[in-house]
Order: structure tokens, then C-alpha cells, then sequence
């Protein structure tokens, strides 16, 4: 597993665990249940802009620009350069 990914899924774990723990605190009629719900939105921001600030970090100490990778699907030639558009094929 890359990086990328165990980043993405400690973030999705994090927030789903608060939202749980506030859920419980709601159930049990905790008066801090406010606090955790409010928490709970501040970490749903904050988390992957956390992430995202790591990952353009390690970019940057790779020497890597931080947008390097995001779009890389753009940069995929087709493999069958024969498989352009039919207009190119018709000759007359």
C-alpha cells in the first residue's frame, strides 16, 4: 500500500470515529455531546487539509513539484495510436 493510501484511510478513520463517538455521547445524553458534534465538523475540514499539506511536504523534500502526480491521468498517451478518430481514416 502506498502512502497516499494509508494517508486516506487514517483520515476517513479519524473522522468516522469521531462521528461515531458523538453519536454514542447523543444516545447517552452527555452534555459535552455539543462540544464533540462541533469538534466533529471542525475535524472534517481540517483533516485532509492536514493530509494534503503532509503530502505536498514529502513533494517537496522528494524535490517533486506538489501538483506532480494529482493529474497524471491528462499525461496518458493512448496505446493504440491506431485507435484515433475515424474522420483521419477516410481518404478520399
Amino acid at each position: 500500500m502506498n502512502l497516499k493510501r494509508i494517508l486516506a484511510l487514517m483520515g476517513v478513520i479519524l473522522i468516522v470515529g469521531m462521528y461515531a463517538a458523538t453519536l454514542v455521547l447523543a444516545f447517552t445524553g452527555s452534555s459535552n455531546t455539543m462540544n464533540f458534534f462541533m469538534l466533529s465538523i471542525l475535524l472534517t475540514i481540517m483533516v485532509p487539509l492536514i493530509i494534503h499539506l503532509f503530502m505536498m511536504m514529502l513533494a517537496a523534500r522528494e524535490g517533486k513539484g506538489f501538483m506532480a502526480e494529482t493529474y497524471s491521468y491528462r499525461e496518458k498517451k493512448d496505446p493504440d495510436p491506431e485507435s484515433e478518430s475515424p474522420s483521419e481514416d477516410s481518404e478520399d
